[in-house]
């Protein structure tokens, strides 16, 4: 039998390599001038789209008047040891569950609240065992988990019961949540000083707000979650309780983050009035605004303008910056933190800042508010970091 020659399989791997790196390479190019068909966002949409359909289909729920949400994330609870990054948040946080509770708000804790990458559940619900009373108080009739990458093991009903179980009983959770927010709904919301300025009338369309962590369709986050958890869990917790060092500190993966924000933004920016609230990053995100911000600013300040001081050419100044806007978008495409031209997608931040501040966001009065908790001189403070009603957010979808 005659025998392949090794210098032929050689030049085989050789070739294959080349051609691998080349694809890849290609890709590479295609995902930085044509970022919306890249592979990653591909998947991301893909997976974004099964969670809406699903919402869509089985659990959309209607937002009133009346309703008042808070959406927390990403407290990453721990054991309490180096690798622990919610240690500085916990009296924050203990502090906005008290006024939220008397305030009657629904707490929606939209994934990443524990850190079972890094430890296991018994460790966390022993050293946090305050802060999962605090929630429970809000359950059943006023508290909603979502699922993130971080706590996904909580996918698992037989993991919720037994380790949840004490405080939650019978809890389920979400990979989404869909409100539903109609136009009658937007009209009766409209902010008393802006009534004169959003033409919403009899017939002006509703829309929808989608609630999810934001891991979805990622490879590290999603598809490979269980090697990466075994790598945090095995290698990088070892290396924080060793060094001190990866704690909240400003995060090395800043550009991946922002990348990642961008990726959500192309997402949600090609649905029709749907507004995206997402965690994951650890960035708040308002309104979607980074690059021509100076546009939106022109826009916002004139449908803003008291209905005395409008210039008489108000309305052909807000048709050509919207025109501007929509040339703009499609000449420069957006790009990391650059060119987001539509306030579609939204980031609560987090609960896990080394100053001990968390963020989130709030649905209530009409309104979404990015808020900021501190907690300093044994007293806690809310600040109120953006607010708009949702008329107004819907209005310039």
């Amino acid at each position: 039998m005659k025998r392949n020659s090794p210098h032929w399989s050689i030049a085989a791997l050789l070739v294959a390599a080349g051609l691998s790196g080349g694809i890849a390479l290609a890709r590479a190019i295609q995902s930085k001038y044509d970022p919306e068909r890249a592979m990653l966002q591909k998947w991301i949409n893909h997976a974004l789209d099964r969670v809406l359909q699903h919402e869509r289909q089985h659990e959309a729920r209607p937002l009133t008047p009346q309703d008042r949400f808070v959406i927390f994330t990403d407290h990453h609870k721990g054991a309490r040891n180096d690798a622990d990054d919610f240690i500085a948040a916990e009296a924050t946080y203990l502090a906005a569950l008290d006024h939220y509770l008397e305030q009657n708000f629904t707490l929606i804790i939209a994934g990443d609240a524990e850190d079972l990458w890094e430890e296991r559940p018994q460790a966390i619900l022993s050293s946090y065992r305050r802060v999962f009373e605090s929630e429970a108080r809000f359950y059943p009739e006023r508290y909603l988990r979502i699922h993130g990458n971080h706590d996904d093991l909580w996918q698992s009903a037989y993991q919720r019961e037994k380790y949840l179980g004490e405080f939650f009983p019978g809890i389920e959770f979400h990979d989404g949540i869909l409100f539903t927010v109609s136009g009658e709904v937007l009209r009766s919301t409209t902010a008393p000083q802006s009534k004169a300025l959003l033409p919403l009338d009899a017939g002006a369309p509703g829309g929808e707000l989608l609630l999810v962590h934001g891991h979805q369709g990622t490879l590290d986050s999603d598809t490979m979650a269980s090697l990466s958890q075994f790598l945090v869990r095995n290698i990088y917790r070892l290396f924080q309780i060793v060094t001190g060092l990866g704690r909240s500190s400003p995060a090395s993966d800043a550009c991946l983050r922002a990348l990642h924000d961008t990726m959500l933004y192309h997402w949600v920016s090609g649905k029709e009035r749907l507004i995206l609230i997402a965690g994951h990053t650890h960035r708040p995100v308002w309104s979607s605004r980074t690059h021509l911000e100076k546009l939106m600013g022109e826009l916002h300040s004139l449908l803003e303008t008291a209905p005395a001081e409008r210039p008489p050419d108000f309305g052909v100044k807000v048709q050509q910056l919207r025109e501007d806007i929509k040339i703009r978008a499609r000449k420069y495409p957006p790009c990391n933190d650059s060119l987001k031209t539509r306030p579609c997608y939204f980031n609560t931040g987090c609960c896990r800042y080394a100053d001990g501040d968390i963020t989130g966001i709030e649905l209530a009065d009409g309104e979404m508010r990015l808020i900021k908790w501190s907690f300093t001189q044994g007293k806690a403070l809310r600040a109120v970091l953006e607010s708009a009603p949702l008329s107004e957010i819907f209005y310039l979808l």
